[in-house]
């Protein structure tokens, strides 16, 4: 199909930030809140948003083009999309994940830049306040557990009937995907391993969602030495954390997981993959290129031979509905037969 595209292929290429900049607007002024449950008229929405009327009607008519908002007459109400993720307070909220990704923007208007010098050429200010920090901090985490909410509901159903006791969770970031599996096994207690700066927060969040005791928290550079059990853990999840290192980082990375693994325990990789939704995945590789300073989107091959060299048995690669996938391994092959992997292999 791509051989055949024509100039419509590359107009919808050039105009991809159309809908993207919509979309971060209408969740910037918070329309699909504001519009649920029982939807407004136009100018009762802009009475709220202090805005003229005839643009926001434009607007409106707009966004019910992309299937976020229906229009019966002069009123507007949300669809069930916008319903369910756009309406900050319910369980699917992704807004901070989407701007999230409007604040990587600026870093991709210099991306010729950064070909041009070889990698990232925007770092964080030298010498920024405690406070900026720890508020990017908690931006990033916010964002990236909008996301992790919605994967971990599609990891959990590999490991129905299984008696899981303790995991540990590697660069953990909010604690999403630990929460998905403590609320699914309720004899099962968490280790969090990510840096202080993170784990302040993920603490606050995780207290809010009443796990308690069941949690404990390892401040930690995942580049240096885990402290935490070796052969301790049932489970060990690395979720979208090894495209954030590079390929001489993560051997060591790997191979401290393996070590965490007790005798019957499975590994959990997470990520995107070029294999699994190729596009998404050569387009965030360029982003780790830009924003970051080494990572980079690594093949399943690559990855599962790291795995084997840790000592694991790995599983072929599993793809989720979504845009990302999955790799198990373990220390003792019989035990992935342990896993529901047959409707997906």
């Amino acid at each position: 199909m791509r051989a055949e595209a024509g100039p419509q292929y590359l107009e919808d290429l050039a105009t991809g930030y159309w809908f993207s900049e919509a979309l971060f607007v209408a969740v910037e002024l918070e329309v699909f809140t504001l519009l649920e449950p029982q939807g407004l008229t136009t100018a009762e929405l802009a009475g709220a948003l202090a805005m003229p009327v005839p643009g926001l009607g434009r607007f409106l008519q707009a966004l019910c083009a992309l299937g976020l908002v229906l229009g019966k007459g002069d009123s507007y109400f949300n669809t069930q999309l916008a319903s369910t993720y756009l309406v900050r307070g319910t369980r699917g909220y992704q807004g901070d994940s989407i701007l999230w990704r409007k604040a990587l923007m600026s870093g991709w208007q210099d991306f010729s830049k950064c070909l041009k010098a070889g990698g990232r050429v925007n770092f964080p200010a030298e010498g920024e306040d405690p406070s900026e920090f720890a508020l990017r901090i908690r931006n990033y985490i916010n964002a990236m557990d909008n996301v992790a909410k919605t994967k971990v509901r599609e990891i959990l159903p590999f490991f129905a009937g299984l008696d899981l006791r303790k995991m540990l969770d590697v660069g953990t970031g909010s604690g999403a995907i630990a929460a998905g599996f403590l609320e699914q096994f309720p004899s099962l207690s968490a280790t969090l391993l990510d840096i202080h700066e993170v784990l302040i927060y993920t603490r606050e969040l995780l207290d809010k969602r009443g796990f308690g005791k069941r949690v404990c928290y390892s401040p930690t550079n995942i580049l240096e030495p885990w402290t935490v059990a070796k052969e301790g853990f049932d489970l060990v999840v690395l979720s979208n954390i090894i495209h954030v290192y590079s390929e001489e980082e993560l051997p060591l990375i790997l191979d401290q997981a393996a070590n965490c693994l007790n005798s019957e325990g499975i590994l959990v990789i997470h990520d995107f993959f070029p294999e699994h939704f190729p596009e998404k995945a050569a387009l965030l590789d360029l982003n780790m290129f830009i924003n970051t300073y080494n990572g980079r989107i690594f093949p399943q091959a690559w990855v599962r031979e790291q795995l084997t060299k840790s000592k694991l048995y790995p599983t072929e690669l599993i793809p989720l509905e979504t845009d990302t996938a999955v790799i198990f391994a373990a220390k003792d092959e019989t035990k992935l037969l342990n896993l529901r992997l047959e409707t997906r292999t």
